[in-house]
């Protein structure tokens, strides 16, 4: 087995220098760096991570924690999206990421307790969720290292990574109003779904109605719980009180799809009910007919958040200011409205 003091050998330098190296320390010149980095590919030398990482009193490993069981969790490709870009990150950046899935909201705050426990993990990114400015009290309180997906208590100034649902629901419903859509629906996310919710979607899409002279009619919105099955029953719900309806916003990809295929079951078709997709992920953008949607930006939030914990952890920070990321609207393939 290779060892630490065959890379000093070959490099013609001391083992102490292959470990500056190794550790990224800024004391090394770059000549012995780069032929340090040769010895190191030429050997074929992996340096012990786990002996390395209890010397630095630090387990190289980042928890995702996200309260509401894995039924859910694993079926939602938004939430994967989330999750590959803190991948992404966090490994490039030479940590794991332990991904719990607690099957109950309140054992959320045991659970990221849990895992911070003992040093199992240098740092926690929390799903929002009812409960969780009670994690963060604690994870403050104990200094312990976390961020959270989204703004999840009045005031939070660090620490997040938000998405503003605000441009892309405006320019939507702007969009489907240029057309000549004047009965516009909206499948919003649910306000029980979140701790703290700022209601993005529907503030857009109220100001863009609005704007152009339309009344805000309250029966004309919905709350879902961001999956297939709820898109369905609440667009059901929603074309039986208002038949004359000529297009819906949707507040995920998920509720979308069932949406489409309630639209079908009613015997209607995408030219009858024009549907603007919640996410854009890559699903939706291969669908066909080709739907405009609003582009959430989950990778790039889950990437963000990952670089916010690394960097909290390896620079011992407490807080770092928070980032709030903003929807767009793509327009796909949308025809003015036909008169019913």
């Amino acid at each position: 087995m290779t060892t630490i003091y065959d890379v000093a050998k070959l490099a013609r330098v001391s083992a102490k220098t292959v470990s500056r190296v190794l550790n990224e320390s800024h004391l090394v010149a770059e000549e012995t760096r780069q032929r340090v980095l040769e010895a190191i590919e030429k050997l074929d030398y992996h340096p012990n991570v786990i002996a390395a990482s209890l010397k630095r009193n630090r387990s190289n490993m980042i928890g995702f924690v996200v309260p509401y069981g894995s039924e859910f969790v694993f079926q939602d490709p938004n939430m994967m999206e989330q999750l590959r870009g803190t991948h992404d990150y966090v490994s490039a950046a030479g940590f794991e990421l332990i991904v719990s899935v607690p099957r109950h909201k309140e054992d959320a705050l045991q659970e990221a307790l849990r895992l911070t426990k003992n040093r199992n993990v240098d740092g926690v990114i929390l799903y929002p969720s009812y409960g969780i400015d009670q994690i963060i009290k604690e994870f403050q309180a104990k200094n312990l290292r976390y961020v959270t997906l989204g703004i999840c208590f009045d005031q939070q100034k660090s620490n997040f990574v938000e998405v503003d649902q605000t441009p892309g629901s405006y320019f939507a419903t702007q969009h489907l109003i240029s057309l000549g859509h004047r009965r516009i629906g909206l499948l919003n996310k649910s306000a029980s779904f979140f701790m703290y919710n700022r209601n993005d979607l529907l503030e857009g899409y109220v100001q863009a109605l609005k704007e152009a002279g339309i009344a805000y009619i309250p029966s004309l919105v919905r709350e879902g719980n961001f999956t297939f099955e709820d898109g369905y029953e609440q667009f059901m719900s929603l074309y039986k009180e208002h038949p004359d309806i000529t297009a819906v916003i949707c507040a995920s990809d998920p509720m979308t799809y069932g949406l489409i295929r309630a639209i079908f079951d009613l015997g209607l078709n995408l030219d009858d009910i024009q549907v603007v997709a919640g996410d854009n992920l890559p699903l939706t953008q291969k669908l066909f007919p080709h739907l405009s949607s609003i582009t959430n930006p989950s990778y790039e939030q889950g990437r963000q958040a990952g670089r916010m914990i690394v960097s909290i952890v390896n620079e011992g920070r407490g807080e770092v200011p928070g980032i709030i990321l903003n929807t767009e609207f793509v327009a796909r393939s949308m025809h003015s409205v036909v008169n019913r």
